[in-house]
């Protein structure tokens, strides 16, 4: 009978694993029910079900044919339930089946241990209403309970060897995806996509510094880690590069946190959230962090890919801002071109280009090409602070949120770049880069414009000296007026343009009396004096020259013969009234009209005449010339 018996159990366990192997979508779960079914008949018992261990909850769970055998027993077996019933047999595998009763009944009733490789994989119950019937059978009980186990283990070894593959081909897929992408969305995308299809039930984020771009439509987190949050689990596991698990009792879950690790350094963290506490099992830890280990390494070449790129672009940027800084711009042209590039490559809203005054670093200036900010003086407070600041650490300065580190200083801007000009160990001036938005400037963005206001700095010194250069050449260096050849240069532009003009030739009274009484350095001054007067009474478009010696002269654009004496004797007024020692100037005005064909030599000469006159009139005066070419 019992040979018979076990002959029918061995083809039914051919049954049962054949069909599990041959069929598709068929789970062990399934095949444990049918496996209970056929128990009751083999062994002749009322109730025969099997607790599996489950690794996510970390607790064995019931699998039995009938609602019956529900109805009776508990649908969860913890271990401790087993171990601390004292079992009534000998043996140390079979154990009492009392712990998974819901009620007290009068059944008889056992647990047999399953297991593979001497782990407990489950408990096979049986139970039966006669007693004589299990203590004469419970040997058979015993050697079915390890033929179940062996058939499960056989299950479980074709489902984890399924699994294996299945998870391989998905790496390898996944793998495959990555590396054929250059675009940061697509890989985090596809790390995403492809867990909710393992593990459907599970929320997922991810952790990222805020310099990765996102389109939206990922479930990103900012990834903050400063001293305030480093007993965070996420971003320990982000400075470990190490998987951290956390679990919540409050809300009765559990957190895995995987580092998205490359080779060269850690790029974010995924965050998986169970909707219940679970256990997250060793191979399924293993899975998700090679997930995120190809992950972190499809990130770190797209990243490598993207920044040498935009290496690229920059060297590009670099030599372009270069080549056209050094093509002998003037000052002027100079800002305008690096306005427009700081503004589209860096989107600064307002940009300033500060220049110190030689010999005088505490003295500045704003050079026009700056943006309305600086030039309309709204500046006044914030420019001080920033510039001390460059000076105190000679390096450039980068601030995220300007209101944050100087509460008290208003500036309607959060963003502040800050780069010195540094020419031979010196700082020439800087350019400053202002946004609204807080960190809205990359350090990268900060690195580049470092590395574009050094290579252009030597063009703003040049084109500085340049326009000092070109300035000392056409002023008098005493005086600073222009020199007379300018002067007469500009004069025949005007012939040609204006509609008239008035030219003044000043001579100081009696200077070599001055420079013999008082010495040729108190004569150079009082030329200063008389010079810095005439800067005082002229317009934008007027012209003051050092005519020769003792002798200045003043070109008026477009003014008439009336103009040109209003102005003369404003100048022999305020000379006398405002030099020390007091000297007197006397002036000959001549003017020209476009519908006579006069000369510069012509003006120049009749000016000469003039002055000439109001020198025999007693000087201290002003002489109009007497007539104008025909």
């Amino acid at each position: 009978m019992k040979t018979n018996n076990r002959q029918a159990r061995f083809e039914f366990w051919n049954y049962i694993i054949e069909g599990f192997i041959n069929e598709s979508n068929v789970s062990v779960d399934t095949k444990v029910t049918e496996i209970c079914r056929k128990v009751k008949q083999f062994l002749s018992l009322e109730y025969a079900a099997v607790y599996l261990y489950d690794p996510w909850k970390n607790s064995y769970f019931l699998h039995t044919d009938s609602e019956k055998d529900e109805e009776v027993l508990l649908s969860e077996l913890a271990e401790e339930a087993v171990n601390m019933n004292n079992t009534p047999f000998d043996n140390r595998k079979i154990f009492s089946g009392k712990p998974v009763l819901k009620e007290q009944t009068f059944l008889d009733s056992l647990l047999i241990s399953l297991e593979e490789d001497e782990v407990i994989v489950g408990y096979f119950f049986a139970a039966t209403v006669n007693s004589e019937h299990m203590e004469t059978n419970i040997l058979e009980f015993q050697e079915v309970a390890g033929e179940i186990s062996s058939v499960i283990n056989s299950m479980n070894v074709h489902a984890r060897m399924a699994q294996n593959a299945n998870r391989f081909e998905v790496l390898y897929r996944v793998t495959a995806k990555f590396h054929s992408s250059i675009n940061t969305n697509h890989v985090l995308g596809e790390v995403i996509n492809t867990l909710k299809g393992v593990y459907p039930r599970f929320e997922y984020f991810l952790f990222l510094s805020q310099d990765f771009p996102s389109n939206g439509e990922l479930p990103i987190k900012e990834l903050i880690y400063n001293d305030n949050v480093t007993n965070k689990v996420s971003v320990h596991a982000f400075l470990t590069g190490e998987v951290q698990i956390e679990e919540d009792h409050e809300v009765s879950e559990t957190c895995l946190y995987a580092p998205l690790k490359g080779t060269q350094g850690v790029y974010g963290v995924l965050q998986i959230i169970s909707p219940a506490a679970v256990v997250f099992p060793k191979e399924e830890v293993e899975f998700i962090t090679s997930l995120a280990n190809a992950a972190g390494n499809a990130l770190e070449n797209t990243r490598l890919y993207q920044q040498s790129k935009q290496l690229i672009e920059d060297l590009q940027l670099i030599n372009e801002t270069s080549h056209t800084l050094n093509s002998n711009l003037r000052l002027i042209e100079t800002t305008s071109f690096m306005n427009r590039q700081i503004k589209d490559k860096f989107g600064a809203q307002e940009i300033g280009f500060i220049l110190y005054k030689e010999d005088e670093e505490e003295e500045y200036e704003i050079l026009d090409g700056s943006t309305d900010y600086f030039l309309l003086k709204g500046s006044n407070k914030f420019l001080p602070t920033i510039l001390d600041l460059l000076q105190k650490q000679h390096d450039s300065v980068f601030i995220g949120d300007f209101s944050i580190k100087y509460p008290n200083i208003p500036l309607p801007f959060h963003s502040v770049m800050a780069i010195p000009m540094v020419q031979s160990k010196q700082i020439k001036g800087a350019i400053i880069a202002l946004h609204k938005q807080p960190y809205y400037f990359s350090f990268e963005s900060f690195k580049l414009i470092q590395s574009l206001v050094h290579h252009s700095t030597l063009a703003f010194v040049n084109s500085m000296l340049r326009e000092k250069l070109e300035h000392l050449v056409i002023t008098d260096y005493l005086t600073s007026l222009y020199s007379r050849k300018y002067l007469d240069e500009q004069l025949q532009e005007h012939l040609k343009s204006d509609e008239q003009g008035s030219f003044l030739l000043i001579d100081i009274d009696d200077f070599k009396k001055f420079n013999d009484t008082y010495g040729h350095e108190v004569g150079d001054e009082l030329i200063i004096q008389v010079a810095n007067i005439m800067k005082g009474h002229l317009g934008k478009e007027d012209f003051a020259a050092r005519w020769g010696g003792e002798e200045l002269a003043v070109y008026l654009p477009n003014a008439s013969m009336e103009d040109g004496l209003e102005t003369a004797h404003q100048l022999v007024r305020q000379v006398e009234a405002f030099t020390e020692p007091t000297v007197t100037i006397s002036v000959g005005v001549s003017s020209w009209e476009k519908n006579h064909k006069d000369l510069a030599r012509s003006i120049f000469d009749r000016a000469d005449e003039a002055l000439y006159e109001a020198k025999k009139l007693g000087k201290n005066c002003v002489a109009k010339a007497k007539h104008t070419a025909e």
